[in-house]
């Protein structure tokens, strides 16, 4: 077993990558720890109204609550109804695509339902 084998199947043993919504709860963690560590690192900031303002905003208000409705509040299935709303966009647009000269006309010209009608 070579090294990169061996790293493979340790991969292979992870969870995996986050989700979208683990995604969104990492990014505003971090951006909240990081305006936080701004703060630790450089107290002038605090004289700074412009940063007591964002990192209000951020930390202890409503700003991000749309991004967290949007992303907890929603199903599950809501995502796998997307992909499966992708997966059949690009069936339509492969089978429309891959379709030949000889396919039979099934959208009707204009006029062509009332000379239809005007023979029976």
């Amino acid at each position: 077993m070579t090294l990169w084998t061996f790293l493979d199947s340790c991969l292979d043993r992870l969870p995996g990558w986050p989700s979208e919504r683990q995604w969104v709860t990492i990014g505003a963690f971090a951006l909240a720890a990081l305006l936080l560590g701004m703060a630790a690192h450089n107290p002038a900031l605090w004289e700074v109204e412009v940063f007591k303002v964002i990192i209000q905003a951020v930390t202890l208000t409503g700003l991000l609550n749309m991004i967290f409705a949007f992303h907890f509040a929603a199903n599950k299935g809501d995502e796998d109804k997307t992909r499966n709303t992708a997966a059949a966009f690009a069936a339509i647009t492969a089978t429309a695509n891959a379709g030949g000269g000889d396919a039979p006309n099934l959208v009707p010209e204009p006029g062509a339902a009332a000379q239809e009608e005007g023979r029976a």
